[in-house]
């Protein structure tokens, strides 16, 4: 009679030879490679905070902001309502460009992306936005009119960041 320290290296043998096992080790190798290339990197991830505070009528909010996920937070420290859009300034267009066109025809220039924006926000209210941002220009803007009737980026309420 045969140990069952001697049976069980033959066991683990002919179970590794067996159909069934070749097909999950088939299986699970490339589940396993898929899964390593598939992990993101901490930084990919990582989500930075802004801080945006919309005074009548400007916003103070930081000239340079990190690529990846941004979360901006718009705090209205003014008496009016305001609101937060992100657009995307190409490099073979100008800050005067867009505000001349806004202020002349009332309309984001089609060249312009539109990242996002937010809703109105009452005094003392706040509000979020979040994107993926990649390096580049971009334009903080409030596009509500002012009780007056005039736009809040032309009483200044705009502001150009850089996302490295």
């Amino acid at each position: 009679m045969r140990s069952a320290q001697s049976l069980c290296p033959l066991a683990a043998l002919l179970l590794s030879l067996s159909p069934a096992h070749a097909a999950r080790s088939q299986a699970a190798a490339p589940a396993k490679a898929a899964s390593a290339a598939a992990k993101p990197t901490l930084n990919a991830n990582r989500v930075t905070y802004v801080a945006v505070s919309g005074v009548d009528y400007n916003f103070s909010a930081p000239d340079q902001v990190p690529a990846g996920i941004v979360a901006f937070n718009l705090t209205n420290a003014g008496e009016d309502l305001h609101a937060l859009a992100l657009l995307e300034l190409p490099a073979n267009h100008t800050l005067r460009e867009f505000l001349d066109m806004y202020h002349s025809k009332g309309i984001i220039p089609p060249w312009m992306p539109t990242l996002g924006q937010t809703g109105p926000i009452a005094p003392n209210q706040e509000v979020f936005l979040t994107v993926r941002m990649k390096p580049g220009r971009y334009i903080l803007a409030c596009l509500i009119p002012a009780r007056d009737g005039r736009a809040h980026t032309e009483k200044g309420m705009v502001k150009l960041i850089t996302v490295k």
